[in-house]
């Protein structure tokens, strides 16, 4: 486990777009057959966000991804306009202009416009200047990833600050035919974290777990032609085993026991949460999440469900922190309230 100088987090957003999908819509709207019982039985999932309207998943069971990005763009919620709602979330937060950012990083896990990137499209909506402005995208772990990417980073090419963003609109590839578990389980959503490396945060966030398995790399995809898809059997197993393991390994370095910190791991559903906390007899009243309200929103669930909780935190208070997304790709640390 590598241990790298750590990153400050001066400010955090978080956006949803305005459609709210509820189990009942699914099920008695939408014609979804497993129903509300079992989405709350094996996902733990009451609702979730779309920047697809309630009528057009109703009345199409989005057959046509290219219909519903155009259906979305002409609604003017995208997985950019989210980037840039939580981006300004976060600069609200601070004080800190968008001329003094040196750099965008982004994810967008499915962008509607393949180019330019989506750091760019944030970059000008925000009046940031030039900068080595990029998407970084490994999917549902970007949050670690991006990390990882800043603090690597050599002294001399840091900027006074940095904007990292998790930003996806999953909705726009999930099967709502009957038969479809995918459509209970996603949601869309952004998060935004400000950071630096110069002046101190809310939180310090220590990445030290970063790795791909590169046999996992077709076990989840989203292609140029088809809606989501995954081996989920495969991969939730796979998720249980490295979000354990990365809480275990971050737990032992860092010399901490489960009643003396925070947890939180990507929000793929709750029931998986649940089995992980249980594994591991972590405290349940010390696990954070949001999943059961947002759905799965890909990249920005995890830090989307910190920034939620931020504010009930106190000084000293640490987070240990797991995702694991599309390659199979992995990583965690931990966070420092400051």
């Amino acid at each position: 486990m590598s241990q790298r100088p750590p990153v400050n987090v001066l400010g955090m957003g978080w956006a949803l777009p305005e459609t709210v999908i509820d189990n009942k819509f699914l099920h008695e709207e939408v014609g979804l057959k497993k129903g509300p019982d079992w989405c709350l039985s094996r996902l733990g999932i009451h609702e979730r966000r779309s920047v697809l309207s309630r009528e057009y998943i109703k009345s199409t069971k989005n057959r046509d991804f290219l219909a519903a990005i155009t259906h979305a763009k002409s609604r003017g919620e995208t997985p950019v306009t989210l980037a840039v709602r939580a981006a300004q979330q976060a600069l609200a937060r601070t004080g800190v202009k968008p001329s003094q950012i040196g750099l965008v990083l982004c994810n967008s896990d499915i962008p509607f416009d393949p180019v330019p990137s989506c750091a760019n499209y944030v970059a000008k909506a925000l009046g940031v200047g030039s900068g080595p402005h990029a998407d970084l995208n490994t999917a549902c772990s970007s949050f670690a990833r991006h990390m990882k990417h800043l603090s690597d980073l050599r002294d001399d090419a840091w900027p006074e600050f940095a904007l990292t963003i998790q930003t996806a609109c999953y909705t726009t590839r999930t099967d709502y035919s009957e038969g479809s578990i995918d459509g209970y389980i996603w949601g869309d959503g952004a998060a935004a974290q400000l950071c630096s490396m110069k002046h101190p945060g809310r939180l310090k966030i220590e990445p030290m777990v970063f790795e791909s398995a590169s046999e996992g790399a077709t076990d989840v995809l989203v292609d140029g032609t088809k809606h989501f898809w995954q081996d989920g059997a495969k991969v939730r197993e796979f998720s249980i085993r490295k979000t354990v393991e990365t809480f275990e390994a971050v737990a032992a370095a860092k010399k901490l026991y489960a009643d003396e910190v925070y947890t939180v791991t990507h929000q793929a559903n709750k029931v998986m949460m649940d089995s992980i906390i249980g594994h591991l007899g972590l405290p349940e009243e010390r696990h954070i999440h949001n999943v059961e309200t947002q759905g799965n929103i890909a990249a920005g669930g995890m830090p989307s469900a910190v920034a939620q909780r931020l504010d009930t935190l106190h000084k000293g208070d640490k987070i240990v922190y797991a995702v694991l997304g599309a390659g199979l790709a992995w990583g965690g640390g931990l966070m420092e309230v400051q």
